[in-house]
């Protein structure tokens, strides 16, 4: 775009926010390599070296695109100035073309059609750099003309399709086409799907008609409802084989009308924008605890804006809901929420912004309704960053597990609603642990086990029949678990519970046969963490296992959760790496952290293989 407009570059300057993983490091090289083949000088620099541009140089195109939203809104600021064009490209609509913002000297709207990838482009910066191979092959007859596909020989059965300079991932289905489409494969197929194309690859496969066929006609209905939230929980497209795409996209992402003006505040007021993580805007109520809160939403966040609308209004925050017409609605945004916070400032209510949520183009309109005496926030890891610098704390002491959770569209259904901390049943369950060999072979006639379940009924008023009982011999081991994290995390802002069942709420019935049972929830410094645990650690060793809780724990929990995997003992090899599960045990063994002798080392680490 920048050759067609100005005649070519210079030079390219590329500002840098974090560290690359490896498969990212490659394709940042083909970049480099790209450029040096065109010419064109290019150099990083950090990002904080962002906010000191040089005296006079030249013209300059600032690409706000990539990197936290917080610095493409501290950039627009700064660059607005004489030489400067300041774009950012929006391409998050399937099928569509992608576009160039223009927010500086005027405002423009501009197709990218004709400078969209190509899929040689596409092979060279993100195939070929993961040492894919690729031949050109027909696309899936489901895709408008124009599309184009590579098969990648590595990846059997897989098509990877560019259509309009936007990619997908296509299979025609996931691990067997008569059986039952499984949630960990919806998760392993978008991860494929990131780690070939990036963000912005789709992932497409169409449901599994012949095992849908099977089913009884009356089953049929909630299989496909099951099939459809899951794949929407990993950010899959489902479609029907037998329709075409242009079709389906145009059904799912039918817009609302946008409303000419939103009501007039009538106290504090929170803006924000809604998208799949839900730990910035809870983050931003904790903080800002606002009377109103002003939600826009485009037609592909609707479940969630019904979560977040359920979310306030149980907290008796009333909710101003905004439709928007697609991801691109950088001026919608703006003339919406521009006299929301003037006629706040007017009437002297505090107003805040959170920027985390939507796209950089709606993230962006947010900004450019802020006014002098708006405070305008963006939550990086557990803290809040101001856009004028600074920082603030998120009173995550005062949050819930629960609140978290009803904003991802889940609620926990406790199985022990009235344990708490007691150091009797404490002490009883660590000796049932000390003793497991000798009481586990007579469980029902240990003396032992007999008086853990007197305790519970006398301290918790719950009480289990004799017949019950053999199905209870993991509970001594959660509540172990459950009272060192709940006195750990207590000093610390943090809150345990016991566990239960994660159920949908009121629409979304055909999730509640999923495997959803955890044995434990907690929430800390913004992150929810659900616990699993096992007498026995083989139990929690299997790459079965490995695969589901990973992908309950980032689709019902959001990209920041993770997973506390505590074992009574560990013996034999270290357990699996995982990007989000943390394993530990009573009896620690090799690669295992003991329980509860390391929670800080569990608790306080970030990122990373665990």
């Amino acid at each position: 775009m920048t050759a067609r407009r100005a005649g070519g570059a210079a030079r390219a300057l590329f500002y840098t926010h974090q560290p690359w993983t490896e498969g990212y490091e490659a394709k940042r090289r083909a970049l480099f390599a790209l450029l040096e083949e065109k010419g064109i000088p290019f150099e990083e620099r950090p990002l904080s070296e962002a906010a000191a541009p040089e005296g006079d140089m030249g013209e300059v195109w600032v690409n706000l695109t990539g990197g936290p939203k917080l610095w493409a809104a501290r950039l627009l600021g700064l660059w607005r100035r004489p030489r400067a064009r300041v774009f950012l490209l929006e391409a998050h609509r399937p099928l569509e073309a992608p576009k160039a913002l223009f927010l500086w000297p005027e405002e423009e709207d501009l197709s990218l059609e004709a400078e969209a990838l190509t899929l040689e482009e596409y092979a060279r910066l993100y195939l070929e750099p993961l040492g894919e191979t690729w031949e050109e092959v027909g696309p899936p007859p489901a895709f408008p003309r124009g599309a184009r596909a590579a098969r990648l020989p590595r990846r059997e059965g897989g098509l990877f399709v560019v259509y309009r300079g936007r990619p997908y991932w296509v299979r025609p289905f996931l691990e067997n086409r008569r059986k039952e489409m499984r949630r960990e494969a919806f998760a392993g197929f978008a991860q494929e799907a990131q780690g070939l194309g990036g963000q912005l690859c789709l992932p497409v496969v169409p449901y599994h008609e012949d095992n849908l066929q099977s089913r009884p006609p009356p089953e049929r209905r909630n299989v496909l409802a099951r099939w459809r939230a899951w794949a929407s929980e990993n950010r899959v497209f489902l479609v029907d084989p037998r329709v075409p795409l242009r079709r389906q996209v145009d059904a799912l992402l039918q817009a609302e009308p946008s409303p000419r003006a939103l009501p007039s505040p009538r106290g504090p007021v929170l803006l924000a924008l809604v998208s799949e993580q839900a730990a910035p805007l809870y983050g931003a109520y904790l903080y800002a605890r606002p009377k109103e809160v002003y939600l826009l939403s485009t037609p592909e966040m609707k479940d969630r804006l019904r979560w977040a609308r359920a979310f306030f209004q149980g907290k008796r925050v009333r909710v101003h809901a905004g439709p928007l017409p697609g991801p691109w609605a950088l001026w919608e945004v703006r003339d919406l929420l521009s006299p929301v916070v003037e006629e706040a400032l007017r009437r002297r209510h505090p107003v805040h912004a959170n920027l985390n949520g939507g796209t950089h183009a709606m993230a962006l309109g947010l900004y450019l309704a802020l006014r002098e005496g708006t405070q305008a926030h963006y939550l990086e890891e557990d803290r809040l960053l101001l856009l004028e610098g600074g920082e603030a704390p998120v009173p995550w002491e005062e949050g819930r597990p629960e609140d978290l959770l009803a904003l991802r569209g889940y609620r926990l259904k406790e199985a022990y609603p009235s344990v708490r901390p007691d150091p009797e049943v404490l002490a009883t369950a660590e000796e049932i642990l000390r003793r497991w060999a000798e009481v586990q072979a007579s469980w029902e006639a240990s003396p032992l086990v007999g008086r853990f379940f007197r305790l519970w009924a006398r301290h918790f008023g719950q009480s289990f029949p004799p017949e019950e009982r053999p199905s209870l011999k993991g509970l001594p081991l959660e509540y172990f678990v459950y009272a060192h994290l709940q006195a750990y995390l207590a000093s610390r802002g943090g809150v345990a519970l016991m566990g239960g069942n994660l159920v949908p709420p009121e629409g979304r019935e055909a999730l509640e046969s999923q495997s959803t049972e955890v044995d434990g929830l907690a929430l800390y410094r913004g992150a929810l963490w659900f616990v699993e645990c096992k007498p026995d650690a083989k139990s929690l060793k299997g790459r079965g296992r490995l695969r589901l809780m990973e992908n309950l724990v980032s689709s019902v929990g959001g990209s920041r959760s993770k997973g506390l995997m505590v074992a009574r003992s560990w013996k034999g090899s270290p357990p699996p790496k995982s990007s989000n599960l943390v394993y530990m045990a009573w009896e620690a063994g090799e690669g295992v952290l003991r329980f509860p002798q390391d929670l800080d080392k569990a608790l306080e680490r970030r990122g990373g293989p665990h």
